[in-house]
């Protein structure tokens, strides 16, 4: 495989499309907007920050190793200080769920090091009075996923068409052919969807379960006690230090929420979210400066990622496969993968999930191991619906 066009210029389009370019192989990459990066990864800054279960599941797997690999990744990138600060982050202990929560990700041998901080040493970590505790993670910190995507798309292997509005995907001969909505054609030996949402525009991706959720976001100025704060703060929301001049509260959680428009409603969540945080820097607020930012994320039922290969549709419903049959008779769309549904951990788990497909395409050692893999396919609804749990969680055994 010598070419590939990737759809989206989001974090896990730009991710994608640098992991094809380190192998040699030339990215196409098309984006429907000016530049890169403007819908749900366009946020001034995105917390870079792996939450973790109580149950060292999947998500808590992946959600590891993701980290892991967004954090090597970042190092990687010439001068990645310049969109990059490791700062450290605090979730603070609210409420009794939270505080047993704590209590046994703190006990669990397996995870990385955490730290429990008591409200002074949190307040000191943090940079400002805090009421309450909770657990630090030293190495978490923000990104600013526009300079991130540009840092990403600057490997001289990727080409960046922006204005491009991918409508259809067409295997014709050997190839993949990509046609916008200005009848341009694009042709790669590999085509790789990650516009998020949007992938249900494709025929391929009918049986691909994903939801769009509502998320808005509000800045506001800093202040005398504000611009202390030096660490990601969280509580069910998070507070960043200042950058510019101004810092970020968010963000809210509606899934099937369309509405583009500011929520008042909404402001008041993040605005409550802040007091609970820091009622010091709430009394301070100048109400004059805030502002907003609506987006959405992509989210899939189980809440793994969508990220690898897809299965043809129509053949697997024509003639479902027994139970015990083999993943490599499966009617796989030969070139054609996909990389969303992030929700909100896209800056912990696109990375890791663009790496996985470059691997798959040059048959390189997969960053998972195999079951975590099967668990992210894009077409495992499709295989659980006609009844093939089994295989759906076994595609790479």
């Amino acid at each position: 495989m010598t070419s590939a066009i990737v759809i989206g210029g989001g974090i896990a389009g730009c991710s994608t499309a640098y992991a094809l370019a380190k192998r040699g192989i030339a990215v196409t990459l098309i984006e429907r907007h000016r530049t890169l990066a403007l819908e749900a990864s366009g946020n001034p800054i995105a917390v870079l920050y792996p939450k973790f279960s109580t149950k060292f599941d999947f998500t808590t797997t992946l959600a590891l190793q993701g980290f892991q690999f967004t954090l090597d990744l970042l190092k990687q990138l010439p001068a990645s200080n310049a969109f990059f600060n490791d700062c450290g982050l605090i979730q603070l202990a609210f409420g009794a769920r939270e505080q047993a929560r704590q209590q046994a990700i703190l006990h669990n041998e397996r995870l990385i090091t955490l730290q429990h901080l008591d409200p002074k040493l949190a307040g000191d970590r943090a940079g400002i009075t805090l009421t309450i505790g909770g657990l630090y993670l030293p190495q978490a910190g923000w990104v600013q996923p526009v300079v991130l995507c540009k840092a990403l798309c600057s490997h001289a292997l990727i080409n960046v068409t922006t204005l491009s509005n991918a409508l259809k995907i067409e295997k014709r001969a050997n190839e993949w052919q990509v046609f916008d909505s200005k009848s341009n054609g694009f042709r790669a030996d590999i085509v790789v969807i990650c516009n998020a949402n949007d992938i249900k525009q494709f025929k391929q991706c009918d049986s691909v379960k994903i939801t769009s959720v509502r998320g808005q976001i509000n800045f506001f100025a800093q202040n005398e006690v504000s611009k202390n704060v030096k660490s990601i703060i969280c509580s069910n929301h998070f507070l960043s230090p200042a950058l510019d001049g101004a810092h970020s509260i968010g963000t809210t959680y509606a899934p099937n929420d369309l509405n583009p428009n500011i929520s008042a409603a909404d402001t008041r969540e993040n605005m409550h979210a802040l007091r609970k945080i820091s009622p010091e820097i709430y009394e301070n607020l100048d109400m004059n400066s805030i502002q907003t930012r609506v987006a959405w994320r992509s989210q899939t039922p189980d809440y793994m990622p969508l990220a690898g290969q897809l299965l043809n549709d129509n053949d697997l419903r024509k003639n479902p496969p027994r139970y015990n049959a083999k993943p490599a008779d499966l009617p796989w769309l030969q070139g054609l993968y996909v990389n969303a549904g992030h929700g909100s951990k896209g800056m912990i788990t696109a990375p890791i999930c663009g790496e996985l497909i470059a691997s798959l395409i040059c048959k390189n050692a997969l960053p998972t191991d195999d079951k975590l893999a099967s668990r992210m396919s894009p077409s495992r609804f499709l295989l659980r619906e006609l009844g093939l749990k089994q295989l759906a969680n076994s595609i790479f055994d």
